[in-house]
């Protein structure tokens, strides 16, 4: 009988080493750094060539960028940004937490969709489109589109941001406090995992109307300045053949 506890005892312990790698390979990578200066995911420097996997969180110091490939959309955070990265239905999904974004599409086939605050973008049905999503403050985003078209939804008011067009984007709420990096924006439980701090008292205390109390909407068209512009050109050129490998 000893011996027969002591069989199955063996069996169970070779049987999960046996399952471990396979487990361990069903973990799929959502990208890879393409470029990385001055930027971290957690709190370890990352460079070219690493892989980027769900709940990873990236961050750039004040003078640092790094930029990303997930499926057929290429990202890249300028400094003093923090963005997370999720796998979407249509195609990647990004979480802006602070800073700027710059986003290079040209799939046919893939879409993307990034999340700042609780203002969505996406893109347009025309290809190639390049765009930037800017965090200035608690309460206050800019959308600008260099190239082709992206659709900002804000409450529940949308507006299409059209080629070198900037609009400021003023949200009902803020995000804060997120605490569960691997839930995306678009699983049912995100709003449990963080707070929701209202923008129109923030707006009102800098001197500024927020323009969804006083009828306007959550839009205000501002002048069309592509801050990341000149570094966003590589993106866009690394996109001149739709869905490539």
């Amino acid at each position: 009988m000893a011996f027969l506890k002591k069989m199955i005892v063996a069996a169970a312990a070779i049987s999960s080493l046996a399952f471990a790698p396979a487990n361990a390979g069903q973990v799929k990578a959502l990208g890879m750094v393409l470029e990385s200066e001055g930027a971290h995911i957690g709190s370890s420097p990352v460079s070219a060539g690493a892989s980027l996997f769900l709940g990873d969180i990236l961050s750039t110091d004040s003078d640092g960028r790094i930029k990303v490939r997930v499926g057929q959309t290429t990202y890249e955070l300028l400094g003093d940004s923090t963005a997370a990265f999720y796998p979407g239905k249509d195609g990647a999904i990004a979480e802006l937490r602070r800073g700027s974004i710059l986003v290079a599409n040209n799939s046919t086939t893939e879409s993307f969709e990034i999340y700042a605050s609780d203002v969505r973008v996406v893109p347009g049905q025309n290809r190639p489109v390049l765009g930037e999503v800017s965090i200035k403050s608690t309460c206050e985003l800019v959308v600008s589109t260099t190239t082709g078209l992206l659709d900002v939804t804000a409450g529940a008011e949308k507006r299409s941001v059209k080629q070198s067009h900037s609009y400021r984007v003023v949200p009902e709420h803020s995000v804060d406090g997120l605490k569960d990096a691997t839930i995306s924006p678009e699983d049912e439980n995100y709003h449990r995992h963080h707070n929701h701090v209202g923008c129109a008292a923030p707006v009102a205390q800098r001197g500024m109307k927020p323009p969804f109390v006083t009828g306007e909407g959550h839009f205000l068209e501002v002048a069309f300045v592509a801050v990341g512009v000149i570094t966003a050109i590589p993106i866009y050129k690394a996109f001149e053949s739709p869905d490539r490998p």
